[in-house]
């Protein structure tokens, strides 16, 4: 994307909206050129990775990046791990931030002393006129967490991450158009992977994989050259992964899954 800064960045921001992809989506198809950030203080239709629905609770961040031809065909899958990296690299300006606590979990959660405090969606299609529009989405617990989630939240707030939504979307969007910039469109990627690497949650432990098909278990040891999970199996094979529900299991299950 071309060079942005907060004097020159495109930012909608809005109130109460059904959902900050689907307006980024809609601009896409109306012809918008991209480079277009969307915020909202809320969402009645929020929506997480196949679906599921988001808690969009006031207090929070919540916030869509418009992309449009943002890279080949063979990159586009890259984009969710850039995001993950631009916004860690984002909330560790943030005053508080602990580089050892705040981890990505593969391919692109963000984890805060092993709880989410990040969720990303990241969805494209086809414009009327032939560009390929592609919108990544994410929510950032600043002040609330949903409850009744069946995995570990917590928020910036109780990590002693002490900063208001706007400065919270100023240093995650610095961050993210600083990644997509070092990315250049793919042909960067190995930065990216070191960067991601680097904030890595559970690199060298036990970790369960749930497949359309099939559920895993190895120890995650590597994210290879196109992004995807390597696992090593009990059995001594390795095997790539790059689409599923990652589960990072406590280091004490490494004996049983090993």
């Amino acid at each position: 994307m071309p060079r942005t800064g907060p004097s020159t960045r495109r930012h909608l921001a809005l109130g109460q909206v059904t959902s900050t992809n689907t307006i980024a989506l809609e601009a896409a198809r109306s012809g918008d050129p991209g480079a277009l950030w969307i915020t909202a203080e809320s969402q009645s239709a929020g929506r997480g990775r196949r679906g599921r629905p988001w808690s969009s609770q006031q207090g929070n961040l919540y916030a869509s990046l418009l992309l449009v031809d943002p890279a080949p065909v063979h990159a586009m899958g890259q984009i969710p791990l850039v995001i993950a990296v631009g916004l860690r690299d984002g909330l560790l300006k943030l005053p508080g931030a602990d580089p050892a606590a705040i981890r990505i979990k593969w391919p692109n959660d963000l984890l805060i002393g092993g709880a989410k405090c990040v969720g990303i969606l990241v969805e494209s299609e086809r414009t009327p006129d032939g560009r390929q529009a592609v919108v990544i989405g994410f929510g950032v617990n600043v002040a609330s967490a949903p409850e009744g989630a069946p995995y570990a939240v917590t928020t910036l707030s109780k990590a002693g991450i002490i900063a208001g939504v706007r400065d919270v979307f100023l240093s995650v969007a610095t961050g993210i158009e600083g990644a997509l910039d070092l990315w250049r469109q793919g042909a960067h990627f190995s930065d990216i992977r070191l960067h991601w690497l680097s904030g890595a949650a559970g690199i060298g432990g036990p970790c369960r994989v749930n497949l359309p098909n099939e559920t895993i278990e190895g120890r995650f040891a590597d994210l290879d050259s196109s992004g995807r999970l390597v696992l090593d199996l009990p059995d001594g094979t390795r095997r790539e992964v790059s689409a599923g529900d990652v589960f990072l299991l406590p280091r004490d299950d490494a004996a049983a899954v090993l």
